[in-house]
């Protein structure tokens, strides 16, 4: 795709009017057209969608544009998650250095071991959901989430109100694949999902190194990257309850 050049100088006078926080908007008939962004966080963009009907009036959308502040033109692990969804190229806006890269639609798939951490996209649920998809072909719902949801009694418990609805069951032992539901540092609710893996702690899905040991488990840690370790006694102290999926009882 070929941006022209007051195309490109409109992006990036947005970006700069929106610095320091991420720019967004759309191309259409090889137009820039500005859009608001509504995001919470400042690292991110969300596109009102109102103004992602007026743009739609226009003519075909062609590209999906933002602007990454003090940073590359490069996709994020965040865009990259994203940017098979929608169809049409990324356009990525490195401001101040004014540089622009357009990044073709192509679907990503975050790995088990070693995923960066994103709240809601890349968290300790996340990797609950996407284990049991590619390891066992189970699809677990997605449930909306704040932030620190575990800090408040006011907040409804995203592990123990919803593990029934989703087909699982508590038991009092441990086999592969199990859900282990941890409390970790004091805290109104279960806050943490562990995967036990059992013997070797290998994947399908992914190629991952043999490890020696006989109680392995995955698990995302907040603002950390997710990795396989030993359950050991300081997770069992912190565990609350064990939980299978009703297919895998034996």
């Amino acid at each position: 795709m070929y941006i022209l050049k007051e195309t490109k100088e409109a992006i990036f006078n947005h970006a700069a009017a929106c610095y320091p926080r991420e720019c967004c908007g759309l191309l259409v008939n090889r137009e820039y057209i500005e859009c608001r962004n509504i995001a919470d966080s400042a690292n991110e963009f969300k596109i009102d969608p109102r103004d992602l009907v007026k743009a739609e009036k226009l003519g075909k959308i062609e590209a999906i544009v933002h602007s990454h502040p003090d940073g590359s033109s490069l996709p994020s692990t965040f865009d990259k998650l994203q940017m098979g969804k929608h169809g049409v190229p990324w356009v990525i806006c490195a401001y101040p250095e004014l540089d622009i890269a357009v990044h073709k639609d192509q679907a990503y798939q975050a790995p088990l071991i070693n995923r960066e951490y994103i709240h809601r996209a890349l968290d300790c649920y996340s990797i609950v959901r996407d284990y049991y998809s590619r390891e066992l072909n189970i699809e677990l719902d997605n449930f909306e989430r704040q932030d620190l949801w575990w800090e408040s009694a006011d907040s409804e418990d995203l592990y123990t109100a919803n593990f029934k609805s989703q087909g699982f069951v508590e038991v009092d032992n441990l086999q592969r694949h199990d859900i282990i539901l941890c409390r970790v540092q004091p805290t109104h609710h279960v806050n943490h999902a562990l995967i036990y893996l059992g013997d070797d702690g290998s994947l399908t899905s992914e190629q991952s190194e043999h490890v020696v040991n006989n109680h392995l488990m995955l698990h995302h840690p907040y603002l950390r990257r997710s990795r396989r370790e030993i359950y050991g006694n300081i997770w069992q102290e912190r565990t609350a309850l064990i939980i299978r999926h009703k297919s895998l009882i034996k």
